[in-house]
């Protein structure tokens, strides 16, 4: 072990040489592609702990309850035991005094450097939170609002600022190579925070209006040091001397105007800064964002993380854990010993053309030159598409239309990339008609006069009753405001069900789109149409692979929660999409109807059912071919809801067919990052200045393996983000659930990379595979539709939608 035990100063010295070095590319990698960890060392191989028998939730409880100041402790289901290490002079462990290996309890020592961290932070800064992770705020001296403010020649306003904020986990990392042992980690992030604690009675006194603002108050968090966890109690609709009255609210009505404050969003920040000081406020906020950028976009943001980090572990090593000396190395970057793994990832090939047998790298490109895949076989190539708009936005909505139908014109492309350099070629060139090769399109309008979903529905009507036949699609005009609207007064919604009722799906166009600039228009046009096209029943572009001799189905599940305000209601709903693969392409196929969480298990059986009984006639299964399904799924499933699965399927198959699982945990919601700082950035226009995005930002597709069930995922790089404060993207992490037995990490981590790249929304790839992205769209739009009246999600699964993207 002395030989691992290092000084940083010499790692530190390495990492500086080599990042004196040029960065050495392969692959589209670097060798200062780093990651937000720096790897602890201990300086002994064992070390004494306590150890209690473990009996029930409630005694461990009280353990760390009664000795939480003292002690840091750890449950630990291996042997169903509590472990303590004492965290205090002269304090002996609890329970019976072991040695244990360092290795093997890896998470213990993680808890016993928390509790050293907070005991060092907690009279020094503001903590927020105790663990997992760890957060308090930085330095007052440094906060971003009050140095805008002073920078204006203007006092602060007490309870109103902008902090930086600070967060530290630790985790036991597996071993990233084969052969090595598994390693502690101090994960380390750098953001900022809100702080509005002003009173709202004061600001009542100070004459800012709250209604329509949410109010929250402190709860009581029982802990020294550690600020009050905030509640927020509901919107204010009224005052009343210095009473505030509530709805949508949590608890009481009438609340104290003196007890509560807003809550710390920045839309409240905003006000609050324009009501303090009215002319000013421009520069203030100007001062404000140019101050919020250093911790959010990449580089930067790492120079702030290694500041924290070089702090934190000059700390960690004056002190010592159970005994031990701590080293905390360098952030972890490519040439480490303990750096991940790379993975390799390639663009998936695409299909396209009137045959099929048109191949390319890119959808976009594809489809102009060849076509959709198979159109020579599409059913509506002549479709009927029903517009409804309110009489207002006719003339405007009209002229979409006929871009929608015959693309953008190459001259006013032209006009719209005056003044660049160089020219992009005109994404929406032929429309409808000439890029998606449909024969003709016949609009059908009908308007309203006013936005209500009464309006919306007696339009619809009148327009069914006039046409002949049913029409292929339905184009419906919303507003931006919309989305304010409860469900069931949204004229979207409204008008969605109704059309999906005769079987029509529907398309939204909002009215402010209306009036892009075609520069803008283009593209917007461009994935409006590919989406028109999927839901006529067109297939733009397949990914093509190499067939394995297994039979593969990939199953998504996805959810959403849909409520009345904050806190009314709530329904989670889950989606379920299947993506088979036949005859080397993949194929999204079947739907379910909206599930509530409560119900899913029994849903997502009842679909595996249909599908896999559908599927094996189509592809003409035989006995003893090999059967591998593939669960991406939102949330770690339950080992019952596994167990469940694996005694449907081998109900289904009877033994037909050898059949193994795979269950990945798709999560976009973690603390890890990925940096590069040789990453130079992507020239982009924007109010026809070019600008820099991306830089410090790692490629699309880098892919780490951090142990042998999880990896992560970069699937918004440079290229991807949108602006130059966009700010760092994070990663997929990828987790294998333990029940798998397909544990071929490899190959489902490109898996989850080509499915990125299969969603009929836009022909740019996607932040999460389609499986996931289709099964929360299905969720969340029949979680809105079922407020609405007289709607029947069996319309879905027995009508002609059945096999329609009606959900993109």
């Amino acid at each position: 072990m002395k030989a691992q035990f290092q000084t940083r100063e010499r790692e530190d010295a390495g990492s500086r040489a080599a990042a004196a070095q040029p960065p050495i590319k392969q692959f589209g990698y670097t060798d200062r592609l780093g990651l937000n960890l720096a790897p602890i060392r201990f300086s002994s191989e064992e070390f004494e702990a306590g150890r209690t028998v473990y009996r029930d939730e409630e005694q461990y409880r009280a353990l760390r309850e009664a000795h939480q100041a003292t002690h840091a402790f750890r449950y630990d289901a291996r042997d169903a035991a509590i472990y303590d290490i004492p965290m205090a002079e002269g304090v002996a462990p609890l329970g019976t005094p072991v040695r244990i290996k360092t290795k093997d309890h890896l998470a213990l020592l993680g808890k016993a450097a928390n509790h050293a961290l907070l005991d060092w932070l907690a009279p020094r800064r503001t903590i927020l939170r105790r663990a997992r992770p760890l957060q308090c705020w930085g330095n007052r001296k440094a906060s971003l609002l009050s140095a805008a403010v002073r920078d204006q020649g203007l006092a602060e306003t007490k309870g109103l600022d902008v902090l930086v904020r600070h967060s530290f986990d630790l985790r036991a990392l597996g071993a990233p190579h084969q052969g090595a042992e598994p390693y502690l980690a101090l994960m380390l992030d750098v953001s900022t925070s809100n702080e509005l604690e002003i009173p709202v009675g004061e600001l009542l006194r100070e004459r800012f209006d709250p209604i329509g603002r949410y109010v929250c108050a402190r709860a009581d968090s029982g802990q020294d040091n550690v600020l009050a966890r905030l509640e927020t109690l509901g919107r204010v609709v009224g005052v009343d001397g210095g009473k505030l009255q509530l709805n949508d609210f949590t608890g009481e009505e009438f609340v104290d105007a003196d007890s509560v404050t807003l809550e710390p969003r920045l839309e409240n920040l905003d006000a609050l800064i324009r009501h303090f000081y009215p002319r000013d406020a421009p520069k203030i906020l100007e001062g404000l964002r140019k101050r919020r950028v250093p911790f959010s976009t990449a580089n930067d943001k790492l120079a702030k993380i290694r500041e924290v980090h070089g702090g934190v572990a000059g700390h960690l090593e004056t002190i010592r854990i159970a005994g031990m000396a701590i080293e905390v190395g360098a952030l972890l970057q490519r040439g480490s010993n303990l750096f991940p793994p790379l993975i390799s990832t390639d663009r998936p090939g695409f299909l396209f053309g009137a045959q099929g047998r048109e191949t390319g790298a890119f959808p976009d490109v594809g489809v102009k030159q060849h076509g959709p895949y198979k159109y020579m076989q599409h059913e509506r190539n002549e479709p009927v598409i029903a517009i409804i708009c309110e009489s207002r936005f006719r003339g405007r909505i009209d002229q979409l239309a006929r871009t929608l139908r015959d693309g953008v014109a190459e001259d006013a492309w032209q006009d719209a990339m005056r003044g660049r350099n160089k020219v992009p070629e005109n994404p929406f060139r032929g429309g409808l008609i000439g890029k998606l090769r449909l024969s003709r399109v016949q609009f059908e309008f009908e308007e309203v006069t006013e936005p209500t979903p009464e309006a919306y529905r007696e339009a619809i009507l009148r327009l069914l009753a006039r046409l002949p036949e049913t029409p292929d699609l339905a184009l419906v005009q919303i507003r931006a405001d919309f989305k304010q609207l409860r469900n069931d007064r949204n004229p979207y919604f409204a008008a969605k069900a109704a059309f999906m009722t005769v079987g029509v799906p529907v398309q939204s166009v909002q009215a402010e789109t209306a009036d892009m600039q075609p520069s803008n228009l283009a593209y917007m046009a461009n994935n409006l149409a590919l989406a028109a096209y999927a839901k006529l029943g067109g297939s733009p572009f397949v990914i093509s692979t190499r067939m394995p001799a297994t039979h593969e189905l990939v199953v998504g599940l996805g959810y959403t929660e849909v409520s009345e305000g904050r806190f009314g209601p709530k329904s989670r709903f889950v989606g379920i999409t299947t993506v088979f693969q036949g005859d080397g392409r993949y194929l999204v196929w079947g739907q379910t109807r909206e599930v509530e969480f409560e119900n899913y298990a029994d849903a997502l059986l009842a679909s595996l059912k249909t599908t896999i009984d559908t599927v094996r006639k189509d592809n003409n299964w035989q006995p003893r071919d090999r059967v591998r399904l593939v669960f991406h799924v939102y949330k770690p499933l339950k080992h019952v809801e596994i167990d469940a699965i694996k005694q449907l399927v081998q109900e289904l198959l009877k033994g037909e067919h050898e059949v193994e699982f795979a269950f990945l945990d798709i999560s976009r919601f973690h603390d890890f990052a990925l940096f590069d700082p040789s990453q130079e950035g992507v020239n982009y226009y924007a109010d026809r200045r070019r600008l820099l995005k991306g830089v410090g930002v790692p490629l699309r597709g880098i892919c780490l393996q951090l142990d042998e069930r999880s990896v992560l995922l970069q699937l918004t790089g440079a290229k991807e983000v949108k602006t130059s404060e966009q700010g760092l993207p994070r990663p997929l992490r990828l987790t294998l659930h333990s029940e798998s037995d397909f544990r071929d990490l490899t190959y489902l981590a490109r898996q989850v990379y080509s499915f990125s790249y299969l969603s009929w929304r836009s022909y740019f790839p996607a932040i999460e595979p389609v499986s996931i992205t289709y099964s929360r769209l299905i969720a969340n739009a029949l979680g809105n539709l079922k407020s609405i009246p007289n709607w029947n999600s069996t319309f879905l699964t027995a009508g002609p939608l059945r096999s329609r993207m009606w959900f993109l």
